[in-house]
């Protein structure tokens, strides 16, 4: 696991005890809860627009957003997202797929 510290004021600490001690945890464990549910929030946003400016791909978005499999297809379809492949990758694609020798794979007729 990993560790994120940050400071606050003594009144805004204050404030954080109190709504922790309402819930029964930590200021940690609340903290933590809040910053977490806030990421979940704004994740699946963040992870479209960069889909969307062609910064990342289909699978990378499907990562970074957090979603289910189901969950991320129905946001995918709902948001009409479309990835963008630049058109290096493609060519390179096309040449690959040229150079495949196709005939080791056909049945021979006897």
């Amino acid at each position: 696991m990993e560790q994120i510290n940050f400071r606050v004021k003594k009144d805004e600490k204050s404030i954080i005890k109190s709504l922790a001690d309402t819930q029964g945890v930590s200021i940690a464990e609340f903290t933590k809860r809040t910053v977490l549910n806030e990421i979940s929030k704004k994740r699946i946003d963040i992870a479209f627009k960069l889909l969307k400016d062609g910064k990342i791909g289909r699978k990378r978005t499907w990562i970074l957003s957090g979603l289910s499999n189901l969950e991320f297809l129905n946001e995918w379809t709902k948001r009409k997202a479309e990835e963008k492949i630049p058109n290096e990758i493609i060519d390179k694609e096309l040449d690959l797929a040229k150079e495949i020798d196709l005939k080791k794979y056909l049945v021979k007729d006897n």
